[in-house]
């Protein structure tokens, strides 16, 4: 391989791994989601969402 066809190639697999993890980290949440929903009203969830993102914002 030349030089800029493996860095090509270390470039696309830096890509699909922070796609994949991107994803993964969505599909986690989701999950999460959803079990709080299991016993927890939507309202209070959306509330709690709220708050953590509020503080994610504040202290990143």
């Amino acid at each position: 391989m030349r030089k800029n066809e493996v860095k090509r190639a270390k470039q696309m697999a830096a890509e699909a791994t922070e796609a994949y993890l991107r994803r993964s980290s969505i599909s986690f949440l989701e999950c999460a989601i959803h079990l709080m929903a299991t016993h927890i009203s939507v309202d209070e969830i959306a509330e709690i969402l709220e708050e953590e993102a509020r503080q994610l914002r504040e202290f990143g």
